[in-house]
């Protein structure tokens, strides 16, 4: 009889464990979204949710230039890695891309090389960098060489509460290896990030409806018909 009972009491004391375990982790997952969400103004949020590709100068007392772009992506995220990650989608999605070569690839890790050419006031820029997927799902972007000084990006998904959608947020910050204006870097990245996040979306069939996936693509600055040939 005091097995029984000391049995009992213990299944009751793991049942009440796991239920305050079940409880921690859900509170620290909504603190963790709230958290995240946190990095948008309600301004921006319901720019966001109202399909607007929303874009954010960083770091301007630094060299070169940095911005941060986010847009609302519908359906599996799987589809937004399989575009970002393909030299075919790359030449449709970034302006001014001339080549895309992927030197090496595995499962979580790409070296890649890019020639492009993002203003007639400046050089053609022919690097290399690294690509690769982290632990807790992101994306990061390291230059390797070529005639930049400075190059780092990171791609992350923050999924919402309640709803298939997620926030795309692509952070990236470059510096020429040559003299280029810091105004004219930032300015190129205030044009071109919106229409690529755009772009990238509407490849990837992740707008909110079939007619904001044919405007999204519309803004590609690459011919999207190439994909289909």
């Amino acid at each position: 009889m005091t097995t029984q009972l000391t049995i009992l009491k213990s299944q009751t004391t793991w049942r009440k464990y796991r239920g305050i375990m079940a409880m921690v982790l859900a509170v620290v997952g909504m603190q963790s979204q709230a958290l995240a969400v946190g990095q948008w103004d309600a301004v921006s949020l319901e720019r966001l949710k109202a399909g607007e590709v929303v874009v954010e100068t960083l770091h301007k007392d630094q060299p070169g230039g940095a911005a941060r772009v986010s847009a609302i992506f519908y359906g599996d995220s799987a589809a937004l890695w399989e575009v970002i990650g393909d030299c075919r989608y790359e030449m449709i999605y970034i302006r001014g891309l001339l080549d895309c070569e992927v030197l090496q690839s595995d499962n979580s890790h790409m070296v890649v090389h890019h020639r492009m050419h993002i203003s007639r006031c400046a050089p053609i820029l022919d690097f290399s960098f690294t690509a690769d997927r982290t632990e807790d799902g992101k994306g990061v972007a390291n230059l390797v060489d070529g005639n930049l000084k400075v190059l780092e990006s990171s791609w992350e998904v923050i999924p919402l509460e309640g709803s298939d959608a997620s926030i795309v947020s692509h952070e990236i910050r470059i510096q020429p290896d040559f003299l280029a204006p810091g105004g004219l870097i930032r300015r190129s990245l205030s044009r071109d990030l919106p229409d690529m996040l755009a772009c990238i979306r509407g490849l990837a069939n992740a707008s909110a409806d079939r007619q904001s996936v044919l405007s999204d693509q519309q803004r590609c600055p690459g011919d999207v018909t190439t994909i289909h040939k």
